[in-house]
């Protein structure tokens, strides 16, 4: 294609919709449309001009992402939630959200709430955090909070973490096995921290301030806890999840972490959720569901 062409390409081109951001579920809904469009051209008017019809619909949806005018919304309100979770669409059920991928290709903002990791380990992030005494009742036995020992070790390891390459922090985290950790890598998508492996995703964490806090723990827990490295990676993920709940301090800036109520809008799903966000850089640190407050004493 010549450079007036490539041109006309990338102004009919929406990076918010295609690529890395393509949804699958406007994609199929609109390559349906566009399919059945040009099969009602060609009964109604002539085959030639019906596939014409479908070549050009195919071809909006490959360059634009939809074909319909406002698809994003019509998806959302209109396809049932058993349709958009055949697609891992549907807004997730109560539960924390993990730091790092599972098995690659599992979202990461999403927790399984039986607490049950993708290797079918279970494990209940709160109970397994107080057994390793992480975690420890306040004072007035109202609500938790990190272990002195572990607040103080979790803060040397932050220095470490702020101050040194991602690379090998994202290998632990995601068990990259060391044949592979020479195509790992790391960048910042937006706020977002993502890990891959020759561009297949391993990782994913909603903020860089949420990638130190987890890279800090786990090795916190590496070096105290002789169960954790036993865990498989997606329980550990879990854990590190959990833990982030109890972040007062920013692990990038130091400011204070505070929860306050959002709304997160996707194209194809909008849902309530509580955010634990830095008051300095206004990161997020974590997002979890409302109804998993309940959990969390």
């Amino acid at each position: 294609m010549d450079a007036s062409g490539s041109g006309v390409v990338d102004r009919l081109r929406q990076p918010e919709y295609t690529g890395e951001n393509r949804c699958t579920p406007c994609t199929a809904v609109n390559v349906t449309i566009g399919v059945a469009l040009g099969a009602a051209v060609a009964v109604a008017v002539d085959p030639v001009v019906g596939a014409a019809a479908t070549g050009l619909s195919l071809a909006a949806v490959w360059l634009r992402g939809y074909l319909v005018p406002g698809t994003p919304e019509l998806t959302k309100r209109y396809l049932p939630e058993s349709v958009l979770r055949l697609f891992g669409k549907a807004p997730p059920a109560a539960g924390m959200e993990s730091g790092a991928s599972a098995a690659i290709g599992t979202p990461a903002n999403e927790a399984d709430p039986s607490g049950e990791s993708a290797e079918g380990v279970a494990v209940d992030p709160q109970s397994y955090l107080l057994a390793a005494d992480a975690l420890v009742e306040t004072d007035d036995g109202s609500d938790l909070t990190y272990a002195p020992w572990f607040a103080s070790a979790w803060r040397s390891e932050l220095e470490t973490a702020r101050e040194t390459a991602d690379g090998p922090a994202v290998a632990r985290l995601a068990d990259v096995p060391p044949d592979d950790e020479p195509r790992l890598s790391v960048e910042e998508r937006g706020n977002a921290v993502v890990a891959a492996v020759d561009g297949e995703r391993v990782g994913h964490w909603v903020s860089r301030p949420a990638f130190l806090a987890d890279a800090a723990a786990d090795r916190v827990l590496r070096a105290s806890d002789d169960e954790w490295t036993d865990l498989p990676q997606a329980a550990r993920s879990e854990v590190l999840g959990g833990l982030r709940l109890f972040v007062e301090e920013c692990p990038a800036c130091g400011a204070e972490v505070t929860l306050s109520e959002e709304v997160v809008a996707s194209c194809c799903t909008a849902r309530d959720v509580v955010v634990g966000r830095c008051d300095g850089c206004e990161a997020r640190v974590f997002e979890l569901e409302p109804a998993a407050l309940d959990g969390v004493e």
